[in-house]
């Protein structure tokens, strides 16, 4: 795991009109479950206020969202796109680090020229570490998506596929990444410009460094 990743490829998806319409009204259903968790917390909001201050329906806001919980993580499509990314990498022969970590890369990227969305990703940060819902949510969130990466992985390999070691790589590069955005986070509070791709790099040379450390030591008996 010491090689630096493969850089992203620029990609810019074409977007229609209805889609970017749909974007658009889960990001405003998103943006006011977000204002009203600050206001209210998530236990005194409802899916009415959410929908009421987004300017809608509780009927069009379950178009988006499953719950009210959910419509904070409006980043979720860049997830599922991610790992929807890597699956499609890993089927085409790619290996499982190599096809995570080009859609991880494109992600971080795409994260670290759009300062614009900065302040939300604080503000979200700091609702999830407030809010017990909200954090469940997110660890659901991220072990259901090593669930799908290691299906494709073990999908891939076939007869050969060991099980164990592929989710152990996938849940060790899950938490580089939430690693990544946990160091981000705590240098943005400090206001020290970083750049999220440069630290999942440091951050993956550092468990590089353990894992080499773990292969030449054998398990300590008690």
């Amino acid at each position: 795991m010491d090689a630096e990743p493969a850089a992203a490829a620029d990609e810019i998806p074409v977007v229609g009109l209805r889609e970017r319409r749909r974007l658009e009204t889960q990001r405003e259903l998103a943006d006011a479950a977000l204002d009203l968790f600050e206001q209210h917390g998530v236990h005194g909001t409802t899916v009415d206020d959410i929908a009421r201050r987004a300017g809608t329906s509780p009927r069009t806001f379950f178009r988006y969202f499953p719950t009210k919980e959910a419509a904070v993580f409006a980043s979720a499509d860049d997830s599922a796109r991610v790992v929807h990314d890597a699956i499609s990498a890993v089927r085409g022969g790619a290996s499982i680090i190599q096809g995570i970590e080009m859609s991880w890369m494109r992600l971080l990227e795409r994260f670290d020229t759009h300062p614009g969305e900065h302040d939300r990703a604080l503000r979200v940060r700091r609702l999830v570490g407030a809010e017990p819902s909200l954090l469940a949510l997110a660890l659901r969130n991220e072990l259901e998506q090593v669930d799908q990466l290691t299906d494709a992985a073990v999908d891939a390999a076939g007869a050969d596929a060991d099980v164990i070691a592929a989710r152990a790589a996938i849940s060790t590069l899950a938490l580089v990444l939430r690693l990544t955005i946990d160091e981000w986070m705590r240098r943005a509070e400090l206001n020290v410009p970083a750049s999220a791709r440069e630290i999942y790099i440091e951050i993956r040379r550092g468990v590089a460094t353990v894992a080499r450390d773990l292969e030449n030591e054998p398990p300590l008996r008690p």
